[in-house]
């Protein structure tokens, strides 16, 4: 378990790291897959190198939520009981999602 500091995280110190490319490449690798990544010197974790996030902006976010809005009403034309028969077969016959584990 990681525990923060909450008035310490809200404005970290930034450090340019346009010239030290092995920090860039691993920066980018988090950014990409939005997962954080333990940095460790002699085996010993000293820092967790994390993805930012990002905020949407507001024509992002109108645009997903009149996409959601759309979808209100999709399955009007469907019998009931008919629905209720897929999603009882879509969860019985699909195989179980594997447990979740952190990879910190």
């Amino acid at each position: 378990m990681v525990c923060y500091n909450a008035p310490t995280m809200q404005h970290p110190t930034p450090i340019d790291i346009t010239n030290m490319p092995d920090l860039v490449r691993i920066a980018e690798e988090v950014e990409a897959t939005n997962k954080p990544r333990v940095l460790k010197r002699n085996n010993t974790p000293i820092a967790i190198l994390t993805p930012v996030k990002k905020n949407q902006s507001s024509q992002a976010k109108s645009k997903a939520i009149k996409e959601t809005l759309a979808l209100a009403g999709a399955w009007s034309d469907l019998d009931f009981e008919e629905m209720l028969d897929t999603l009882d077969h879509i969860r019985h016959d699909s195989k179980p999602t594997p447990p979740f584990s952190p990879d910190l």
